[in-house]
């Protein structure tokens, strides 16, 4: 799941925050401002919502350095209009903590997997196990066939003997 990361005036009250929206850039708020701190990370989505927070961060302290008094805000719409919360930055790096611990993970790597049509798994797989990338597919199947090989090899000594 992506996390995208921008400035926003919410219409409810015009607190200024920088929002993390899981679901990416479709599921940030619509009270989003033009892209003034891309150095820092505004406008780009992550993979890693502990990335996206600390984007945000950054994003937050050169928007307070010009002036304007901003906050962390971190959620999720489901798709709706939805302002969210302010909150400290230690509460949005223990949210986004939290996000990192439920996000489905790469059997090969570790990493985050892509959106469920980016993924990758074997034509013949029985055992479910999902990779983010080729790569981790291919690294997967090839220490499968080295086991294999080995077994047989042990096997086949064992045959001898």
């Amino acid at each position: 799941m992506p996390y995208f990361v921008s400035r926003q005036r919410y219409w409810s009250e015009g607190t200024p925050v920088v929002e993390v929206a899981a679901g990416g850039l479709d599921y940030a708020n619509p009270d989003m401002l033009g892209f003034k701190y891309r150095a820092e990370g505004e406008g780009e989505e992550y993979t890693d919502p502990r990335d996206a927070v600390e984007a945000a961060i950054a994003v937050c302290r050169a928007w307070r350095a010009d002036g304007t008094r901003c906050h962390v805000a971190t959620g999720a719409t489901g798709g709706f209009t939805m302002p969210f919360e302010p909150t400290t930055f230690r509460d949005a790096r223990a949210w986004a903590e939290r996000a990192w611990e439920r996000l489905p993970k790469c059997d090969g790597c570790g990493k985050p997997l892509p959106s469920e049509r980016e993924q990758y798994r074997r034509l013949d797989d029985w055992t479910g196990e999902r990779f983010c990338s080729e790569r981790c597919c291919e690294r997967a199947i090839e220490f499968d066939e080295q086991c294999d090989a080995e077994f047989a090899a042990q096997e086949n000594a064992e045959d001898a003997e």
